[in-house]
Order: structure tokens, then sequence, then C-alpha cells
């Protein structure tokens, strides 16, 4: 079982939700610190763990042009592909 807990700071994305999307893969949500776009975050499951969450309530990854995408997701405006992480 995956728990994530974390301390909602307003400099930190918040994170809104999931939803599994393949065998082994899930869109991650979260909102940007400054709440004007949400961001999906693609990962595989089996390698979800604590490095990996912790990275994804940082600023940074989310912040990474190299890594973002145009999204068709409803839910999200930016997709992030980290099932390379």
């Amino acid at each position: 079982m995956l728990t994530f807990v974390t301390t909602h700071v307003s400099w930190k994305p918040l994170f809104i939700g999931a939803v599994i999307t393949g065998d082994d893969l899930m869109r991650l949500y979260f909102r940007s610190p400054e709440r004007d776009r949400t961001y999906g975050v693609d990962v595989l499951i089996s390698q979800v763990g604590p490095d990996l969450l912790g990275s994804l309530v940082s600023p940074a990854i989310l912040a990474n042009e190299h890594l973002r995408q145009p999204s068709v997701d409803p839910h999200c405006d930016v997709l992030v592909d980290l099932t390379d992480y």
C-alpha cells in the first residue's frame, strides 16, 4: 500500500489526485503553487517510492520546461512524463 502524506506550504505543488491509466501506469495530479495550472505526472506504479514522491512536492520537477508537454487530458493543463525516472 502506498501512502502519501505531506504538510502543505504555499510554495509547494499541492497533490490533488491520481488515476491508474494502464497496467503499470498512473497519472498523479498536482496544482501549481501559483494555482494557475494543474500538472499531470505520468509514473510507473512499480517505481513509485519516497524519492520520486518527494521530488514531486518540490517545484523544481514541475518547473522543468524540458519535461513538460501540452495536455489533452481535461483534468490537467500540462503533462510531465516521469516513466523513465
